[in-house]
């Protein structure tokens, strides 16, 4: 029995420690989640740094402790729009903010050769101060990750200016290094120890006697080494200045919490070392999802971390006020066939609204505010299909099969006004609605997606209220034609006054109208292209109708990718399999994956089209295929070569321009060809056709001009980004025959290729390596279909810039990212797993001793 006991405790602990937690703590668990106390700086004043309570902490003009939170923006270089009056008084009214970080970078196309990008800051400062927020300069420090690097020469320059300009305003904050790092993309990194400490403590001092010298006597924030997770090593050896602080950065997916200061390789840990070690720790970046910027996010752990900040009185911003697509990004993202970029103006209202906040944008909000989390049903989905705003019937007219033809259709004050009701019959009865006048969309011209539609939802505006009736057939090509169940009305009763009208909604159910149920449901084609109405009124000759909407649930429709099979290069795909390619984790298409004939010759092909409305980060709407091989390397090789071929639906103007990334650790993640291969769509006529129809290019990109890489240089992905340039495409896409190629002998560029774009946001930014704002940390192997890779941009700050990660301790080695549920769990169930252990010896022990 005993034997058994044992084992089955050993058996338990391993299941323990492979189970996260079931039970996720409630708000009301933390004594420091809800509230905000923070004031602005027009009451708090000039910040210091006093001990309080024996802590080190942040302090308003009178020496009361202040906590400041907020948002950071993403690179300034890849999205600039967010620099804008109306997302700062949002920021500063509805969200309740007192404080905002603008993130410049240097290197990555940032200041160092985008110097313009400054007036961008400047113009940043000036609208903090305008809504009352304190405002953080952050001097982006990422790739290299050692600010003694040339790329960094500009500091002592930019911190001179910025403090002289702003030297008596209260609002400034000063970061002087994001996030010193072993980053050696562009130069040398700094280590994970005492040495590291000291070369950024050499860089930061002459900064801080500058600024200080310049009469400024404001806060001064220095990152530290392994990405600003080590403010104790700074502790252990401060600058000396008593305004001085130091950053911690976390991401609550990668880095787990801790109940002391005793472990070096915890974040949290070292941040309570710090404290206690009499220094001010301020987290000016963080995220809700891992180090990467993706996956998650991770709320519950978030919980913990910003519970333990708020009851330490740590000042905080969160990563990032972007449309990006990533987890850790503020606002919707483009996401092919589901949403719409969030634009990064909310408008004269002031306000986002919760759906144009990703989950972690509604999170953070409700965090910077104080307040429950109560987050919407982001399952719904309503879109107005037409509104009328432009004047015109929006493609309404009398139906040709229409029993009354003595109707017209017009736009009256942005509404579609029907008349010469008065010659219909007018029945108004559930089920006798064939006689009434028709309407249809005929001349629309458009076609709408409403996968999961449930209803059907419009405005009837009238003179006096009466009884409106109303039939449905939506219509599309997997419904032509469904009879209506039954017709529809509003009674006089239902009406409200609308201006010097009268106005009642109109609902019509997918069980009124069959074939909103028959296109809603289908998993072929679930588009919608028309709609026919059947209407009529009682003693009313004309009405108007608004606002047509279809609501419903959002319904995920499975992508089946052909099977991945064994990564392979070449990649000629005569096996059937993708050969190892695969959707990168932030690509903004991510349509089935299948194995097609082109050209005689089998391929990897996919469906796609570019969105009308474009999203600023033309990356944002580009396939990424994302191809991972533990052996990966060029060799002697001067080129990666394909064949791509298209065969579009529509293209007829813009271009398409193929980026190409790799992300080996040695180069920090990313490693971008200098080139790109550009197909101009408004040339297809003389480009070549194969005997089935298909455009097709042989694609060049020149890979033996990327800065500091070597023949056998471990590449670990490759990247293909299809970038969208002002395009119009739509269709199918095919990729073959990928390899690596020498250049012929004597020949110099490619024919096609072009210099990769200058990351400005909007067009063709260079996305650097997007790590997420845990910038920086380096992303850890994937092997999951979906899995997040590397960032892919350089708007990918680790939110982008970081590199993704995983936590890193001193040796260099990564940890697991892990979250404090799993961790928790691990914990116990490896110690039941060592008792089990030790029991099963011990009894084995006794038995053999009692033979």
């Amino acid at each position: 029995m005993l034997k058994k006991f044992t084992v089955y405790m050993m058996i338990f602990g391993l299941i323990a420690s492979m189970l996260p937690s079931l039970a996720a703590a409630e708000e009301s668990d933390y004594g420091s989640l809800l509230g905000n106390p923070g004031k602005k700086p027009s009451q708090a004043g000039a910040l210091k740094l006093n001990e309080v309570n024996g802590q080190k902490t942040l302090t308003d003009s009178s020496g009361a402790p202040i906590q400041l939170r907020g948002m950071s923006t993403h690179g300034l270089q890849w999205f600039p729009e967010i620099i804008n009056d109306n997302a700062f008084t949002t920021l500063s009214n509805d969200w309740g903010s007192n404080l905002i970080r603008l993130a410049m970078y240097v290197g990555e196309n940032g200041y160092a050769t985008n110097p313009e990008v400054k007036q961008k800051l400047i113009e940043g400062i000036e609208l903090a101060i305008k809504h009352d927020m304190y405002v953080i300069v952050d001097w982006h420090v990422h790739a290299p990750g050692d600010p003694n690097e040339e790329v960094y020469s500009g500091a002592l320059d930019f911190f001179d200016e910025i403090s002289t300009k702003y030297k008596d305003v209260p609002n400034i904050i000063y970061e002087v290094a994001n996030e010193p790092s072993s980053n050696s993309n562009g130069g040398d990194g700094v280590t994970n120890d005492e040495a590291g400490w000291n070369a950024v403590k050499s860089y930061a001092e002459p900064i801080i006697e500058k600024i200080r010298e310049n009469g400024a006597e404001n806060i001064v924030i220095v990152g530290s080494p392994n990405w600003s997770q080590r403010p104790d090593l700074a502790a252990d050896n401060p600058i000396n200045d008593e305004n001085t602080m130091y950053t911690v950065h976390f991401y609550s997916g990668s880095h787990p919490a801790a109940a002391d200061s005793s472990d070096r390789e915890n974040v949290m840990s070292n941040a309570r070392y710090a404290l206690e070690n009499g220094v001010g720790v301020f987290a000016t970046e963080w995220g809700t999802s891992e180090a990467n910027g993706n996956n998650g996010p991770y709320l519950d752990e978030a919980d913990v971390w910003i519970n333990f900040l708020n009851e330490n009185n740590i000042s905080w911003a969160n990563w990032s006020l972007t449309n990006k697509n990533e987890t850790s990004a503020a606002f919707t993202p483009f996401q092919l066939g589901k949403s719409e970029a969030t634009d990064l103006d909310p408008g004269a209202d002031h306000m986002w609204s919760p759906k144009e906040l990703s989950i972690s944008g509604e999170y953070v909000r409700a965090r910077i505010k104080g307040v429950s989390y109560e987050p919407i049903d982001r399952t719904k989905f309503t879109e107005v299909l037409w509104n009328f705003n432009d004047g015109t019937s929006q493609g309404f007219g009398v139906n040709g099969d229409s029993p009354v033809k003595d109707i017209t259709t017009t736009n009256q004050d942005d509404a579609l006004k029907v008349s010469g009701l008065s010659n219909s019959e007018n029945d108004l009865s559930e089920g006798n609605f064939w006689a009434n006048a028709r309407l249809s969309a005929d001349a629309w011209g458009q076609s709408v997606d409403i996968l999961g539609a449930e209803m059907l939802t419009m405005d009837v505006i009238v003179d006096q209220p009466t009884t409106v009736s109303i039939a449905a057939i939506a219509q599309g090509p997997s419904a032509p034609w469904v009879n209506p169940a039954r017709a529809i009305q509003v009674n006089s009763e239902e009406f409200v006054a609308h201006g010097d009208q009268y106005k009642a909604v109109l609902t019509i159910t997918k069980e009124d109208a069959p074939s909103l149920a028959t296109i809603g449901e289908s998993p072929d084609d679930s588009t919608m292209n028309n709609l026919v109405l059947f209407v009529g009124a009682e003693n009313a000759d004309s009405i108007s109708l608004d606002n047509i909407t279809v609501s419903g649930t959002m319904t995920e429709v499975e992508v089946i990718n052909d099977p991945e099979g064994v990564a392979t290069i070449p990649s000629t795909f005569e096996d059937d399999t993708r050969q190892g390619w695969k959707w990168s984790g932030d690509s903004g298409v991510k349509t089935a994956l299948t194995i097609q004939e082109a050209n005689g010759s089998k391929a990897l092909s996919w469906d796609f089209a570019y969105p009308e409305v474009k999203p600023s980060d033309n990356w944002a709407s580009a396939p990424r295929l994302d191809f991972w091989m533990d052996t990966l390397a060029r060799g002697d090789n001067d080129y990666v070569a394909f064949d791509l071929y298209m065969d579009p639906t529509r293209a007829s103007t813009g271009a398409i321009a193929v980026n190409l990334v790799f992300q080996p650790e040695a180069l920090g993640y990313w490693a971008q060809a200098p080139g790109t291969y550009e197909i101009n769509l408004e040339e297809l006529d003389s480009a070549k056709k194969t005997s089935d129809g298909l455009y097709h290019f042989e694609a060049k990109i020149d890979v033996s001009t990327i800065e500091n890489l070597q023949d056998d240089t471990l590449l670990r992905n490759m990247l293909l980004i299809f970038a969208d340039v002002e395009s119009d495409f739509g269709g199918t896409m095919y990729v073959d025959n990928v390899r690596f190629e020498k250049a012929d002998p004597g020949t110099g560029g490619e024919e096609g290729e072009t210099p990769a774009p200058n990351p400005g946001e909007g067009e063709g930014e260079t996305p650097a390596p997007g790590t997420g704002e845990g910038e920086g940390e380096a992303p850890a192997p994937n092997t999951g279909e979906e899995e997040e890779k590397a960032p892919s941009s350089d708007k990918d700050k680790d939110k982008e810039g970081e590199v993704p990660t995983v936590e890193k301790v001193s040796s260099g080695k990564e940890l697991p990212d892990t979250a404090t549920s799993s961790y928790s769990t691990l914990l116990v169930g490896s110690l039941l797993f060592l008792a089990g252990i030790m029991s099963y010896f011990f009894i084995k022990r006794r038995i053999s001793v009692s033979k």
